[in-house]
């Protein structure tokens, strides 16, 4: 028997910081959108019987190569159905708080109905990022080099501290060569899987969107073993903001692991009592005090990474020769070897 419950994720203030969806069914086989693993490291995504990219972790755990496979302009199967004009005439017309809540529950209900297996057992979670200034930091950056991503008040949510920087976008006009992605540099890399026509009108259309500041935000999936965003929904849409210089939102689609924790009781009574005398020695007030009091008896589960993978490439062997065809047949071979030495890149 097959039960799905979601609910709305809120921080200590109150404000909206996810959606959380719980999967209750029976274990079925390797879903049709999936991470396929198998000897060395070596990792496939599949939609299906079609590979979408390859990659494979480097010896020393710190980082993985990617390479894309070079798909059309659309999936070979449907994620999202397409987003109409009067959809997103009825979402811009909500207040923003309450605009990234109605597109994750729209996004969740489309996967459902489009790959009804891809949400396989357990519990997931749908996190907004939301565009932030780095310009103090990094003032020489322009374009989408510049933008920068990041969640809610994670200290008060105890989410994922999740962050997307500009620099990390792979061009999705071309696949190019295959890709080096640091763990952990930047939040990780943001992956299309298939190509954009830059003279599509649909482009045109989503550009138009942007100007507007209506366009919908970007559905990825976050694949801890690729350390990468992997674009679900929305490859025109993320051009478009590129093409126009207006930083996106993100909604982030996970499998964290959820670690509970009980408090320790002690430790809580000593906490208590040293506010007590910070408060009778009028240096500390009342809002400070409230909030150190509510994280000192805050005993919500943490959200750590994690996303699952299935056993079924079918030989190392088949994988190399599937990724030198690839890298062959685009006249690029330069980081061959270090691929399937699982080597980082040489300085």
């Amino acid at each position: 028997m097959e039960q799905i419950f979601w609910r709305d994720i809120e921080d200590l203030a109150g404000h909206w910081n996810g959606l959380g969806v719980d999967v209750k069914r029976p274990a079925s086989g390797k879903p049709n959108l999936c991470l396929l693993s198998g000897n060395n490291k070596r990792m496939q995504l599949v939609l299906g019987e079609q590979t979408l990219l390859w990659g494979t972790m480097s010896r020393c755990l710190y980082g993985v190569w990617l390479v894309r496979n070079q798909l059309p302009e659309q999936l070979p199967q449907t994620l999202v159905g397409p987003i109409d004009s009067p959809r997103v005439e009825q979402q811009a017309r909500l207040d923003p708080a309450q605009r990234l809540k109605a597109w994750s529950r729209f996004f969740v209900e489309q996967l459902m109905q489009h790959q009804p297996d891809f949400f396989y057992p357990g519990y997931w979670l749908v996190r907004a990022l939301r565009p932030e200034s780095q310009k103090p930091l990094r003032p020489l950056l322009s374009g989408s080099e510049a933008w920068y991503f990041k969640g809610g008040e994670d200290a008060q949510s105890h989410m994922p501290q999740w962050a997307i920087y500009g620099r990390n976008i792979l061009d999705n006009q071309q696949p190019g060569p295959a890709r080096w992605v640091e763990l952990y540099e930047g939040g990780g890399a943001v992956v299309g899987l298939h190509a954009v026509d830059p003279h599509s009108g649909r482009l045109k259309w989503w550009r138009k969107k942007a100007r507007e500041g209506s366009l919908p935000p970007i559905l990825l999936w976050y694949v801890s073993g690729l350390n990468s965003h992997l674009i679900l929904d929305g490859h025109y849409r993320l051009q478009a903001a590129i093409d126009e210089n207006l930083p996106p939102e993100f909604l982030v689609l996970s499998s964290p692991r959820l670690r509970r924790y009980r408090p320790n009781p002690q430790e809580q009574q000593k906490v208590l009592g040293a506010l007590q005398v910070q408060v009778q020695r009028n240096k500390l007030d009342t809002g400070r005090f409230n909030q150190l009091l509510i994280s000192t008896f805050d005993d919500r589960p943490y959200h750590g990474f994690g996303s699952q993978s299935w056993a079924g490439i079918a030989s190392e062997q088949e994988w190399i020769k599937q990724v030198s065809g690839i890298l062959e047949a685009r006249g690029d071979l330069s980081h061959l070897e270090e691929i399937l030495d699982r080597e980082g890149p040489e300085e």
